[in-house]
């Protein structure tokens, strides 16, 4: 239900001085892999916890790798899905908070993290929005003894050197703890896509075809700093200050070559385009636990966000014959700055009954500015274009909950949350645009542990939830493609009218744990999204343009299964060897366009995992795992579609301990070095045209160092 969102500045600036922290377990649990599912097993709301020696077991440099070997969790490009679904549908939290606008996964150095949650269901403390579900980043937590580690790092891939260090230390004094970690890490990789591009006349036959190949050399150099101080206070009260700091330095590197076989060229045969990117972002937040006794506990935090973008971009374009026809010069910057604020009340009713309510607010700002200038040497007149706009968020939430648990066997959730967002943007050459929503969220989560059984337990879960418009959607300007503007190469344009997509969901789970860290599950959801969010293809002025609608009701299912377990569970005298399996299927329709093939988001129909673990000796560790995605054709609309290949990714480790100080980890990515496929189509009156991109694929190599001192 969809209702207005007003409230006054002055009731957000107040209430942005309370603000919601957990009430502790999200900062001060240490995960290792059978406390992880012992968790797993008691938390009345389904989540699975990969702790930070899992997290790190394969060496990566990035947790978009760790996460693609989880149950249900899908990579495609830089993009972490659940239920395979893209498109903003799943929730980035940062300590319970949504990411950032603008925030990638592969942003975050994996030394930074504690834990990772994956929450298939929605919970009234969170944001509501994560239709597919929410992947909650916990930052390292607080020393409770004394250490110093460091860790030191090198890789290659695509004949280039990736090296890599950090560092971490903390103490814990009386009434104090601090600890500091800090990164630094530079990737760089070198690959050639070739796209084809294909026109067919209504009959059938060819009448244009095209290669183009580029060679496409980028790198990201990267600097993290994370300093954490917790005091300890009388009555168990504590205050906590947390600050993340990342810089990163991009820079890349692009030519284009065409090859044409029939038909007419595109208007830049060669081109070659470079773009370079500094980008620093600092979150800061204090919290405030105090604790009334038995009687319950209130925490309140208050953060501050701030991040900057600036971009150079240049674009020439020539003829076939290197012919300088165009040269485009692009400076932009984009700054996103927000203060936090989130407070909760936890009150233990009797035991095993706690009752929550609490409330969540944020101001965000966010500003873009954009120049180019555009030089015709074919005597074109010059071309300038300088653009601006300032977007301002108001976000307001109250929820309550009650966690239950009701007998020994029986546990209850339940929550309600009232979530607004109120959108504000003007820019030189746009007109005014506003936008607010409101939407009430109820939840509940049952738990019930199978009467005659020891540790078999089924979950139920409904919840309704939404997806808002992000800012780049709703601003009506206009971005241009630099070459070639087709059916399969549109410009995109942001339509002001966009209403949040609101969702009904279903989850149900069947466990069974045995063993110390054992565990196999089995699970389903379906999903009823309203007013879902499509793309609208037009021919306006002779150019292709895309621009975002709603447009009806989708529907989305789907079933997961994943399992667990020491060898040794079954076979006293087996090796000591981990097993590992998970497997999703998913589906989706919509109602507005026709089938086959009519997925959300281009969801990711299949995604399979297979791996294990194998401790050798004392000193001696071995692994592998092999993750697959399945693709295929899906359409946007009754005339474009477009296609996904299969993606098959091999990745092996070895860890050599020879104390229990020092870890030299040899890790090896993407063994199998398959080539990447991707298209796109559009059949319409005048025939069909297609375009596919390969990029062919590399495995990489990673040693990394680490000592405790």
């Amino acid at each position: 239900m969809r209702s207005n969102f007003r409230y006054r500045p002055l009731a957000l600036l107040l209430l942005s001085g309370v603000a919601c922290a957990d009430d502790g377990t999200l900062q001060k649990v240490e995960v290792s892999a059978a406390s992880g599912t012992v968790q797993r097993e008691a938390d009345t709301a389904a989540r699975i916890i990969i702790g930070r020696d899992e997290s790190g077991q394969y060496g990566d440099n990035n947790l978009a790798a760790v996460l693609k070997r989880q149950p249900g969790v899908s990579v495609v490009g830089n993009e972490v899905r659940m239920r395979g679904l893209g498109a903003g549908y799943t929730q980035i939290l940062i300590n319970g908070d949504p990411a950032p606008p603008g925030f990638s996964i592969e942003s975050m150095a994996p030394e930074m993290i504690e834990r990772i949650e994956i929450m298939r269901s929605a919970t009234a403390e969170y944001s509501m929005q994560a239709v597919a579900g929410s992947i909650n980043l916990v930052l390292r937590k607080g020393a409770s003894h004394a250490e110093h580690e460091w860790k030191l790092g090198s890789g290659r891939v695509d004949e280039r050197f990736n090296p890599s260090a950090s560092l971490r230390v903390a103490d814990k004094l009386s009434g104090f703890a601090y600890a500091v970690t800090g990164a630094l890490d530079r990737t760089a990789d070198d690959t050639s896509p070739m796209t084809t591009e294909r026109a067919f006349g209504p009959q059938g036959q060819l009448l244009a075809l095209r290669r183009m190949q580029s060679r496409n050399a980028s790198s990201v150099n990267k600097a993290s700093l994370s300093p954490r101080l917790n005091w300890t206070l009388d009555h168990g009260d504590s205050i906590t200050w947390l600050t993340l700091l990342d810089w990163s330095r991009t820079r890349f590197d692009g030519a284009a070559r065409e090859t044409l076989v029939l038909g007419p060229a595109s208007d830049y045969p060669h081109n070659d385009a470079t773009a370079r990117a500094s980008i620093f972002s600092a979150r800061s937040d204090a919290s405030w636990v105090h604790s009334f006794g038995t009687a319950g506990k209130l925490s309140v935090k208050l953060g501050l966000n701030h991040s900057r973008r600036d971009t150079d971009y240049a674009f020439q374009g020539s003829g076939s014959d290197d012919a300088p026809l165009l040269l485009r010069a692009v400076i932009s910057n984009a700054i996103d700055d927000s203060l936090t604020s989130s407070g909760k009340y936890l009150a233990r009713l009797a035991a095993g009954h706690a009752l929550s309510v609490g409330w969540d607010g944020g101001a965000i700002r966010r500003s873009e500015a954009r120049r180019q200038r555009d030089t015709f040497f074919a005597g074109g007149q010059p071309y300038a274009l300088d653009e601006d706009y300032i977007a301002n968020v108001g976000r307001l939430a109250v929820f309550a909950q009650d966690e239950w648990d009701m007998t020994q066997r029986l546990q209850v959730y339940a929550g309600i949350r009232w979530e607004g967002l109120r959108t504000t943007t003007e820019g030189r050459t746009l007109p005014p645009v506003r936008s607010s929503s409101g939407v009430w969220s109820p939840v509940a989560q049952l738990l019930w542990k199978l009467p005659g059984t020891a540790r078999d337990q089924l979950r139920l879960a409904l919840a309704r939830t939404y997806k808002a418009p992000t800012t780049r959607n709703l601003v009506p300007r206009r971005y241009t493609v630099n070459n070639a503007n087709s059916a399969t190469n549109p410009d995109f344009q942001g339509n002001p009218a966009l209403r949040p997509e609101l969702a009904w969901g279903l989850d149900a789970a069947y466990e069974h744990y045995f063993g110390k860290s054992g565990v196999a599950s089995v699970s389903a959801f379906a999903r009823r999204i309203s007013d879902v969010t499509l793309q609208q293809l037009s021919l306006q002025n002779g150019m292709w343009i895309t621009r975002p609608f709603n447009n009806g009701v989708a529907q989305v299912r789907g079933v997961e299964m994943d399992v667990k377990f020491p060898l040794r569970t079954w076979l006293a005298d087996a090796p000591e060897i981990d097993l590992r399996a998970n497997a999703a299927r998913n589906w989706s329709s919509v109602d507005a366009v026709p089938g086959p093939g009519n997925r959300l988001a281009s969801q990711v129909p299949a995604t399979l995992n297979l791996g294990l673990d194998y401790r050798v000796s004392p000193m001696t560790s071995v692994g592998g795992n092999l993750n697959l995605q399945t693709g295929g054709w899906a359409r946007q609309d009754a005339q474009a579609g477009s296609y996904a290949g299969v993606r098959r990714t091999l990745d092996a480790y070895a860890l050599w301990q020879p104390d229990g100080k020092t870890r030299l980890r040899l890790s090896l990515a993407n063994l199998l070095g398959q080539k990447q496929v991707q298209g796109l189509s559009y059949a319409g009156d005048a025939g069909l045209r297609e375009s596919m991109t390969a990029t062919p694929g590399s495995a990489s190599l990673r040693l990394m160092l680490e000592r405790n001192l």
